[in-house]
């Protein structure tokens, strides 16, 4: 519960101070985690994508797929409204393994070695066909420039998508560099909202929308045999059930082992398949090329 608390009680403090017109359109940005980490990330399935939603009133700049930038809400001088600008925030995901921990990695994202502002736990959602069905833990952390009116903050966050890798997303969020203008007054965005303050809460807002959509590889599978029915459950690495993935049932011969029938997972991850003579069985759950093997159990 603390690490969910992390992130959500800091944009819950920032969404407060700043607000969007409730028509504002948010940008969703799909990069296939199996194409973006390269070898890193080759043994995930190709339906697994890490998703980036932007704070509301952004718009899509550049996407070059595993980076990009979104522009957002104009900025400008209190005393010259004609010296404005438009509000900016880069991302871009990179993939860590060899860091030992969350918050090692996301301090290694971080290129510009600015004082850090706040560091804290975030619980990143995990998503199948709508539905949550766990969440990553990981770290984050924020710093600021080191002017003394600067209103530009980078930000990485880092969690573990496979064991011994961490998905890292940096954010850079700027536009303007600095709060003031000089003789010209302060920039502020939406008319009141200071750009340092305004900024800092686009970085919070940019990292809660960080999601991973689609099924991880099947490494857990779990089988019971009963009267007439073989009844089992799979599950990720991270114990987070597998939605509608194939599950081959097989029976024990004298020739060695047969395939009976298949089935798919329920929404909860498990599965029932009713069974006929007494006999030993076993259960191949696959999703793509990847799949696992469960112990053999008596059923029938």
């Amino acid at each position: 519960m603390k690490r969910v608390l992390g992130i959500s009680l800091a944009v819950a403090l920032s969404s407060a101070l700043l607000v969007v017109p409730f028509a504002a359109a948010e940008v969703v940005e799909r990069v296939r985690l199996m194409e973006a980490g390269r070898t890193l990330t080759a043994g995930l399935p190709p339906g697994v994508f890490l998703l980036l939603v932007s704070p509301p009133g952004y718009e899509r700049s550049e996407n070059s797929g595993s980076e990009g930038s979104w522009v957002g809400p104009d900025y400008r001088a209190t005393r010259q409204p004609e010296l404005r600008g438009r509000t900016s925030i880069e991302w871009e995901l990179r993939f860590d393994n060899q860091s030992k921990n969350s918050e090692d990695a996301a301090r290694t994202a971080l290129d510009r070695r600015w004082e850090q502002t706040v560091k804290g736990g975030i619980s990143v959602p995990h998503v199948v066909d709508g539905r949550d069905v766990g969440t990553f833990d990981g770290d984050f952390v924020l710093t600021v420039g080191p002017a003394s009116a600067d209103a530009s903050y980078e930000a990485a966050m880092a969690f573990p998508i496979a064991p011994r890798l961490f998905a890292v997303v940096r954010f850079f969020v700027t536009g303007p560099a600095g709060r003031s203008t000089g003789s010209f007054g302060e920039y502020v965005v939406m008319d009141t909202v200071g750009v340092s303050t305004w900024n800092r809460g686009q970085a919070f807002r940019s990292m809660a929308g960080i999601r991973i959509q689609g099924n991880l590889p099947p490494t857990r599978l779990f089988v019971r045999g009963g009267a007439g029915r073989v009844t089992g459950s799979v599950a990720d690495a991270f114990r987070h059930p597998l939605v509608g993935a194939r599950v081959v049932l097989e029976r024990r011969t004298r020739g060695g082992w047969v395939k009976l029938t298949s089935t798919k997972t329920s929404t909860k991850g498990t599965f029932s398949i009713r069974v006929g003579a007494r006999a030993q069985y076993r259960a191949v759950a696959s999703l793509g090329t990847i799949s696992v093997t469960s112990a053999t159990v008596s059923a029938g």
